[in-house]
């Protein structure tokens, strides 16, 4: 990949948000970063060992759910279309949401708690009607990359240094889960934009002659045309590197749907009410 200035966002740091049933909420704001919506319209570090939200629709995107290594609980997942799933730590759920499908996700056992990381994924007009689909991948099943100095990817989504995932969303993505030692290069392709969130540690990306660092919990945006990025910890660091084409539709949200303008969000809304989107029953305490 030819070499470029690839531009760095300001670094942000992800806010606690308080919602009955988790016990831990870290929020980004993509505003900040300045890619909201552009694909990834939501990133939240999650802990949650309670039932926070019912089966609710979703339409016009992709939500997404990583389940951590560390994850002492495993994901339910269902959805309308009879998915029903039930991944543990470093495992994902991918649904494309496309025209409507009802959703819920929760911690498999209750009572034991469950960190992951959801992700809305935009997804470009000519999909926004797709059918929904639903992938998935077991921990097991995540292929990964391990350098001389001990770094190792997760390649959950996407590829990288030549492992590829075995997972394929309706629009390519990278999820990549890193453990870093010392360096690594991210090639970032023409007209995509990434986020680098920060678990624990402290990450340099190094940009031509910018270096910002990017501490726990923090994130930042690497936005540009096709360049490299250089990834450095003077200590093992963790964290996670997302990215995608840059979405340059109109963007209307509307509650659980993303959508290009309001007559597509009125036409969700219709759709979910007739039942078009199919129907998902609450989980009842005999079925956990």
């Amino acid at each position: 990949m030819t070499t470029s200035q690839v531009g760095l966002s300001p670094v942000v740091a992800a806010e606690q948000r308080r919602i009955p049933g988790f016990t831990s909420l870290l929020s980004v704001d993509l505003e900040k970063l300045g890619v909201a919506a552009s694909p990834v319209a939501v990133l939240d570090d999650f802990r949650v060992d309670g039932l926070p939200f019912s089966p609710h629709p979703h339409a016009g995107f992709a939500a997404v759910t990583y389940v951590f290594e560390d994850s002492p609980g495993d994901v339910r997942s269902r959805a309308s279309s009879g998915v029903d799933l039930r991944v543990g730590p470093g495992g994902i759920v991918w649904t494309d949401a496309g025209s409507g499908v009802i959703h819920e996700e929760v911690p498999a056992t209750p009572g034991r708690e469950l960190h992951g990381l959801q992700i809305f994924v935009n997804l470009s007009a000519r999909n926004k009607l797709s059918p929904p689909r639903v992938h998935h991948l077991q921990g097991a099943d995540v292929p990964q990359w391990v350098g001389d100095d001990g770094t190792r990817v997760r390649v959950v989504v996407g590829s990288y240094a030549g492992v590829a995932s075995p997972l394929s969303p309706t629009e390519p993505f990278t999820l990549l889960d890193i453990h870093l030692r010392g360096e690594i290069p991210f090639d970032l392709p023409a007209a995509h934009h990434a986020i680098a969130y920060v678990l624990n540690g402290t990450v340099t990306a190094r940009t031509g002659d910018r270096v910002v660092p990017v501490g726990g919990t923090h994130a930042v945006a690497l936005t540009g045309g096709a360049g490299r990025v250089t990834l450095a910890a003077a200590e093992p660091a963790h964290l996670l590197v997302m990215a995608g084409a840059e979405v340059r539709d109109p963007v209307v949200t509307a509650g659980p749907f993303i959508m290009n303008d309001h007559a597509q969000i009125q036409a969700a809304a219709a759709r979910h009410r007739a039942g078009e989107m199919g129907r998902l029953a609450p989980i009842a305490d005999t079925d956990r």
